[in-house]
């Protein structure tokens, strides 16, 4: 809770000063058929049961409140904020407007069966040699959750803006897996580490049968293995890991952006690189590899002809070497 006051701070302080001018606050709900899943059976006896998960609707309800300066490529060819639009300049360092920008949204989603939130705060200040943005992100469906405080200073050199200073970052402990040291393979069996996770097992009629807390869960190993263990694993992981606590650290950031707008053609791309990093908390990440964080994007149109135009938009985020991407590519032609 503390972490959603310090993040509304600024907008309580700044709410006398016309700092919600232009803002838009939204709510939307979608709802739609989920996905068939594939058939799915197990024995039991000496016949079988259908186990085929039979997913509820899916749904989407968010809430949200954002004013963010649109670049030139952008038009708002809907009449309302859905909150789930995705445009890909929300993600730059410099914005198109000098001052105070923000993003404040929360999805509840639930898909094919899973419910999960989606959390991005952030407020930025751009100034004419200077940027700050304070963040807040938890996308639990790419198990990517962080804050950060990012300040630096700003060169303006024709189209290019080059940004350097330095980003705090508070996140989950990321690079450790406590199965690998709960469990050392040899020393006991699959079935040892399933009573340690509070499973019991018991012959019958020629099965092993599971049980969870005395209730029947599967009559087979094969059933038991494929449907409940890797759970109970996960599970294990999860506990452990949030008994961590969060970790803390502090990074160098660089950054480069080039925006060039026609209305026949147009580029914008950016690149935020973050080399050195001095970790704060006894579990900060340790990297495998490059030690090198990066942000990066590029939205570009051409328009060819009259008829004939093409485009490309796509983001690249890696922290902690978990990579998470989106691209989109193609041509429209217009026939009259």
């Amino acid at each position: 809770m503390i972490k959603y006051i310090f993040l509304l701070l600024p907008f309580l302080t700044l709410g006398q000063s016309g700092f919600f001018k232009y803002s838009t606050f939204y709510t939307s709900m979608s709802m739609n058929t989920s996905m068939v899943e594939q058939e799915d059976y197990i024995a039991v006896d000496k016949g079988y049961e259908d186990v085929t998960q039979v997913n509820p609707y899916d749904y989407n309800l968010t809430i949200g409140l954002r004013k963010i300066a649109r670049m030139d490529y952008e038009y708002k060819v809907k009449t309302w904020y859905y909150g789930t639009e995705k445009s890909v300049s929300d993600n730059v360092t410099i914005g198109n407007s000098i001052g105070w920008e923000y993003l404040f949204n929360y999805s509840f989603i639930r898909h094919r069966g899973d419910k999960f939130t989606n959390q991005d705060f952030w407020l930025r200040y751009l100034g004419q040699k200077c940027v700050t943005k304070i963040q807040l992100k938890n996308d639990e469906r790419r198990n990517m959750e962080f804050i950060s405080f990012d300040t630096r200073y700003r060169l303006q050199k024709g189209n290019f803006d080059f940004t350097l200073g330095a980003v705090a970052r508070q996140h989950p402990v990321y690079h450790i897996n406590p199965i690998q040291d709960f469990w050392v393979s040899g020393e006991s069996t699959f079935n040892d580490l399933a009573e340690d996770f509070g499973y019991s097992s018991e012959y019958v009629f020629g099965e092993w049968h599971w049980f969870n807390n005395g209730e029947l869960i599967a009559t087979s190993n094969d059933e038991f293995y494929k449907h409940y263990f890797g759970e109970a694993i996960a599970n294990y992981n999860r506990e452990q890991l949030n008994a961590l606590g969060s970790v803390y650290e502090v990074s160098m950031a660089i950054g480069v952006a080039y925006y060039k707008y026609h209305n026949k053609a147009w580029l914008h791309t950016w690149v935020n690189l973050m080399p050195l990093h001095y970790g704060l908390s006894d579990y900060s990440y340790e990297y495998d590899g490059p030690s090198v964080d990066l942000d990066a994007g590029i939205v570009g149109g051409l328009r060819i002809t009259k008829h004939l135009g093409v485009f490309v938009e796509g983001t690249y985020l890696n922290y902690w070497e978990k990579p998470i991407y989106e691209c989109k590519f193609g041509f429209n032609y217009l026939i009259f």
